[in-house]
């Protein structure tokens, strides 16, 4: 069995994710304009919610960074 690399795996979900939206707006019983208000309101939702996840993580990378140079500092400060 072939390994994937999480790069392939992404794209992979993005082309998913590309071919169901574009399905879903062919065969969609509503009006263009319905649909193109729809898919507004989902994008500004989507980016909203990959914001906050953002910030989350930045919030949580921080953390860590400042929690190991913490932890070296005080390694470093007994070897002296």
């Amino acid at each position: 069995m072939m390994k994937m690399k999480k790069g392939d795996v992404f794209s992979f979900m993005l082309l998913a994710l590309g071919l169901g939206v574009a399905t879903g707006i062919l065969i969609a019983p509503k009006s263009g304009r319905e649909t193109r208000k729809d898919l507004s309101e989902k994008f500004e939702k989507g980016f909203e919610e990959a914001c906050d996840f953002m910030t989350y993580e930045s919030r949580r990378i921080k953390s860590k960074v400042s929690e190991t140079v913490d932890n070296l500092k005080n390694k470093f400060d007994d070897k002296l």
